[in-house]
């Protein structure tokens, strides 16, 4: 509807004020003529302009600049030259019905001899380069501002992430756990330092990057659970599927698992008498779901809405997939897209 608004819009008025401007230099002067030009003229300003318009934008749905931007340069090369020579063969058939002596093929070969396609070839060329080139800084400054808010989308995530780490009951917790290993079982206390320290470098290495391998992200949240697994002993169940270790060139932003496992302990109560299961599994190759039991705490305390709408906002410029959450059969269900190496 769009489309056609401005299709009838670029018919009406460009093609007017060129047959005006036509009737000017036109030694014939009379309605008759003023309309034969005005529909000429408005039918070849709105395949030559407002079709080549339409196309670019057709060809940015299907082939952006952003993805592929050799695909797209020769697909847009041979769509404009079909595209412009049907458009030509229509012109050349609608002058032949307002114009009688050009209705013969003799005088369609003439048209070509005289150069008149490629004069319409030329003018097309141009009129689709600017459209195009609109198109592709469009795509251009589109992806830079997509880029910016990845950025602080990314920034936002460590900044919660490290918070989290950093807080004294986060610190407080450990440290007790820590206190009380290294009395009864040094190897095990030991294990558990260098688990903290493997959480601690993690955020640190992972700070400045987009993505992390799956197998990477495996290996934090390995660590993470190794201590919370100390920390809450069998009031945790958490069971992470082996066949994730064995996926290979996927992808995903750093420090997405252990948010959500820590978005599951913080909003769930876990006792020894109602443990906490918490399961992370693949589906289809394409999601890594963390799915926990629902058992909400009475009292959580203050929310700060960063953790999984922050997860969201950052994988809308990672993947074409959303992150998909769920809340029913007593299950809480986040799937997370993998994101291709």
């Amino acid at each position: 509807m769009k489309y056609l608004k401005e299709f009838i819009l670029v018919f009406l008025i460009l093609g007017g004020l060129l047959a005006g401007l036509d009737l000017f230099f036109d030694d014939e002067k009379n309605l008759w003529s003023f309309l034969r030009q005005w529909i000429m003229n408005g039918t070849g300003s709105v395949l030559m302009w407002s079709g080549n318009s339409y196309l670019a934008d057709v060809l940015s749905i299907h082939f952006p600049w952003t993805k592929n931007s050799i695909t797209r340069l020769i697909v847009t090369v041979l769509a404009t030259l079909i595209y412009t020579f049907l458009a030509w063969l229509i012109l050349v058939w609608l002058s032949s019905v307002l114009y009688p002596w050009v209705l013969t093929w003799n005088g369609l070969k003439r048209e070509i001899a005289h150069g008149s396609f490629f004069v319409t070839l030329i003018i097309t060329v141009l009129v689709s380069a600017f459209m195009h080139g609109r198109g592709f800084l469009l795509a251009w400054k589109e992806t830079l501002i997509e880029a910016e808010q990845l950025k602080k989308e990314q920034m936002a995530a460590r900044y919660e992430t490290l918070k989290n780490q950093v807080n004294p009951h986060f610190l407080f917790n450990n440290f007790n756990v820590l206190a009380t290993l290294v009395h009864k079982d040094a190897d095990l206390a030991e294990r558990f330092i260098k688990q903290l320290a493997n959480v601690y470098r993690y955020v640190l290495d992972s700070r400045e990057k987009e993505v992390v391998s799956l197998e990477e992200e495996l290996k934090q949240l390995e660590a993470y659970v190794f201590l919370m697994k100390i920390r809450f002993g069998e009031s945790l169940k958490i069971e992470i599927d082996p066949a994730l270790s064995q996926l290979e060139g996927k992808n995903l932003a750093p420090l997405t698992l252990q948010m959500l496992v820590e978005n599951a302990l913080k909003h769930n109560e876990a006792s020894k008498s109602n443990p906490l299961s918490i399961e992370v599994h693949l589906e289809n190759d394409d999601y890594v779901v963390v799915q926990n039991k629902l058992q909400a705490k009475l009292n959580v305390g203050e929310s700060t809405g960063v953790g999984l709408e922050n997860i969201s906002a950052r994988y809308k410029f990672l993947s074409d997939h959303p992150v998909i959450t769920t809340k029913e059969a007593g299950f809480f269900t986040v799937k997370i897209p993998l994101v291709p190496a």
